[in-house]
């Protein structure tokens, strides 16, 4: 790993779901790319999970995300980085989420729970898995 990652880096992303499908968004020109994953990133300076949360899911898919539930956590060691990562499951309403950064996102769309394009990205697993059996803890690989 490089220099500037000898620490793990804290992520923080938000799902939803509505009417037994997730919104899923291929991602593009960062680690993982190609894989199917939904708004999320690092954690600023100062900002709270939930802020953080609500800002990547208003800059990189335009909603604003109501209530917010948590998922899990997990610590992620992959892509050639390492990630503690905490997951939520955010209520959008009605709102249609789009691709506002083209440069993050390549395809999206609302998948079936039980009929999911594949790779997800880790934390999108954990998301999906923690949204489906509860738990709350993924250790890694």
């Amino acid at each position: 790993m490089a220099a500037e990652s000898s620490r793990p880096q804290i992520g923080v992303g938000v799902i939803f779901v509505r009417d037994g499908r997730v919104f899923l968004a291929k991602r593009h020109g960062a680690h993982g790319e190609d894989t199917w994953a939904s708004a999320g990133g690092h954690l600023e300076s100062g900002e709270t999970l939930e802020q953080c949360a609500r800002r990547e899911a208003m800059e990189e898919l335009g909603v604003a995300v109501g209530e917010l539930r948590f998922l899990c956590v997990s610590n992620i060691i992959a892509y050639g980085k390492h990630y503690v990562d905490i997951e939520f499951l955010g209520d959008i309403g009605g709102q249609e989420p789009s691709l506002i950064e083209p440069e993050t996102f390549i395809a999206s769309g609302w998948f079936p729970l039980d009929d999911l394009p594949e790779p997800l990205f880790h934390a999108m697993s954990y998301a999906l898995d923690s949204y489906g059996t509860g738990k709350h803890y993924y250790p890694g690989d």
